[in-house]
């Protein structure tokens, strides 16, 4: 096998366009460095394949960036690795320590809402798929078979293979999700697998993808102020959400196809994920979504609304309390006057009551002279 067709071998092993250009690239600036195929690589052991990594490593941090010098030394240990090789490296080194870069848009969830406000059907599931924190290779090959799901007012796991990592992630979609995208496969040709199709058939490419993306940021007027707005972003505020609701990095790992030890997989069941999915998506939902001030109005209101309740049960006990208290005095009056017709006679107490009418009529014009 010639030299050219090794490398060839092994980029044609890499489903991921992007990924495959970067490797290229890491590969070109090795040899550029080492001045000879990475092939000739293959000829030295571990131990010496492991000082030429620490040396490359080190000339690349003299004039790049940690996550450059990351992406390139990765791509020739990977390399290695494909043809059986165990570079031993320095660990010390922190060769895949990652830094936080400044080159991407910080995308926030408001932003997101105002894209999925003016969005078109197939727009808001491309919005919802892009939340889940897959990778958007993944992402244009999702079949709408995989969501073909009975809705329900609960999330809904569905197991994504990546092809990256080659491991299954555990996507959740939630009422919000599934009650859009049983709409969308309603319009899909049923002939195409894909859940986003192209119109030549088969699914659409990662660049095809990205352009309606950042056309609807476009529409929508999100400036991302000269940065960088791609698909990872999506990916990035899943898990920043995760972190910020405490949410352990390998559920979030699993939830999004990140591949996580295996030892702790083990021990990772669908009721944890699901409880997880949840917190997620109360956060990240489109719809329904209120400012402090609107909540706040909204709970007075309930407030209200409860307080009312309560006074017109309280009304309507005081009415029926009057009612029975109005017929005992009644009843009270009826039995005196029974008792007293008995032991004076009717005349007399007809007198008795007439005396006591002219006197409060009396009372009354007093108070109604000297007010």
């Amino acid at each position: 096998m010639a030299d050219m067709q090794k490398m060839e071998h092994w980029l044609g092993d890499i489903p991921s366009p992007q990924t495959r250009k970067n490797y290229r690239s890491g590969i070109a600036s090795f040899e550029k460095y080492f001045g000879k195929p990475i092939e000739d690589l293959l000829k030295l052991n571990d131990e010496e394949l492991g000082h030429e990594i620490n040396k490359y490593y080190s000339w690349l941090k003299q004039s790049h960036p940690q996550n450059t010098c990351r992406n390139q030394t990765n791509a020739v240990i990977q390399f290695l690795k494909h043809f059986g090789k165990n570079p031993k490296y320095k660990k010390s080194l922190g060769i895949y320590t990652t830094t936080l870069t400044t080159r991407d848009h910080m995308l926030t969830v408001d932003e997101c809402r105002e894209m999925w406000k003016i969005a078109s059907l197939e727009e808001k599931v491309m919005v919802k798929t892009w939340m889940l924190g897959l990778r958007i290779g993944d992402a244009c090959k999702l079949e709408w078979q995989q969501f073909n799901l009975k809705t329900s007012e609960e999330p809904q796991e569905v197991l994504i293979s990546t092809h990256k990592e080659g491991i299954a992630a555990h996507v959740f979609i939630d009422p919000e999700f599934q009650k859009l995208i049983e709409k969308q496969i309603a319009n899909l040709d049923r002939s195409n697998k894909f859940l986003f199709q192209s119109e030549k058939g088969g699914h659409v490419k990662e660049k095809q993808l990205l352009r309606k993306l950042q056309s609807l940021q476009k529409k929508a007027g999100i400036d991302a102020k000269g940065k960088v707005f791609g698909w990872h972003l999506g990916r990035k505020l899943f898990l920043r959400t995760c972190a910020e609701l405490g949410i352990t990095s390998w559920n979030a790992q699993m939830m999004c196809g990140k591949a996580v030890d295996k030892s702790i997989a083990t021990y990772i069941n669908g009721v944890l994920l699901k409880n997880d999915a949840k917190k997620i998506h109360n956060v990240l939902k489109m719809e329904n979504q209120l400012n402090g001030n609107d909540k706040r109005v909204e709970n007075l209101e309930s407030a209200l609304k409860n307080l009312e309740t309560e006074n017109m049960a309280l009304k309507t006990r005081q009415d029926e309390l009057q009612k029975q208290y109005i017929q005992m005095k009644k009843g009270i009056m009826m039995a005196n006057m029974a008792i007293f017709e008995k032991a004076l006679g009717k005349k007399h107490v007809e007198r008795l009551e007439r005396a006591y009418v002219k006197q409060q009529v009396e009372r009354q014009r007093r108070a109604e002279d000297y007010p």
